[in-house]
C-alpha cells in the first residue's frame, strides 16, 4: 500500500488537468511508502503523439533523482496520465517501464476518461510485464 496524501494527490491531478489532450509525467519522492513530493517532469515525446503517448526527458530523471536524494527522499514511482483511457498500464506503458533500473518503483496513472472525476492508480510492474495493482491510500 501506498499512502498518497490529498495536496500531492490534488498537485498529480491539476497538473494532468492543465494539458488534458496530452499525456503528463513525473515523479514521487517520499519515505516508507508515503509520498511527500511530487516532482513534475517534460513530456518529450512527439508531440503529434503527447495524447497517447509520454517519454520523460533522461535529464529530468537524473535532476529529479539527484533532488529527490538531496531532498532525503526515496523514489516512489513514477507517474503519467491517460488523456481518455483507464487508470491501467497500457501495453506500450509496460514496453516501457524502467523495472531493470526502479525495480521497487510504482507507476501511478492517474486518467482523465471522466473529465469530471479524474482517477489516480498505482501498480507494480516487473520485468516480465506482469502488472500488480497496489492499493493507493488517500489522506
Amino acid at each position: 500500500m501506498v499512502v498518497i496524501p490529498r495536496p500531492q494527490l490534488d498537485e498529480i491531478i491539476g497538473h494532468a488537468t492543465a494539458s488534458p489532450s496530452e499525456e503528463i509525467c513525473g515523479i514521487l519522492g517520499g519515505r516508507d511508502g508515503r509520498v511527500e513530493r511530487v516532482y513534475r517532469a517534460q513530456n518529450a515525446a512527439d508531440p503529434a503523439q503527447r495524447r497517447t503517448r509520454f517519454t520523460m526527458d533522461p535529464r529530468d530523471i537524473m535532476e529529479i533523482s539527484d533532488r529527490i536524494e538531496d531532498d532525503g527522499l526515496d523514489l516512489i514511482g513514477f507517474y503519467h496520465s491517460h488523456t481518455h483511457t483507464q487508470a491501467y498500464p497500457s501495453p506500450t506503458d509496460v514496453a516501457d517501464w524502467p523495472a531493470r533500473w526502479y525495480p521497487d518503483a510504482l507507476c501511478f496513472i492517474c486518467s482523465l476518461m471522466d473529465e469530471e472525476r479524474p482517477h489516480v492508480r498505482g501498480f507494480h510492474i516487473d520485468e516480465s510485464g506482469a502488472i500488480t495493482e497496489d492499493t493507493v491510500s488517500v489522506e
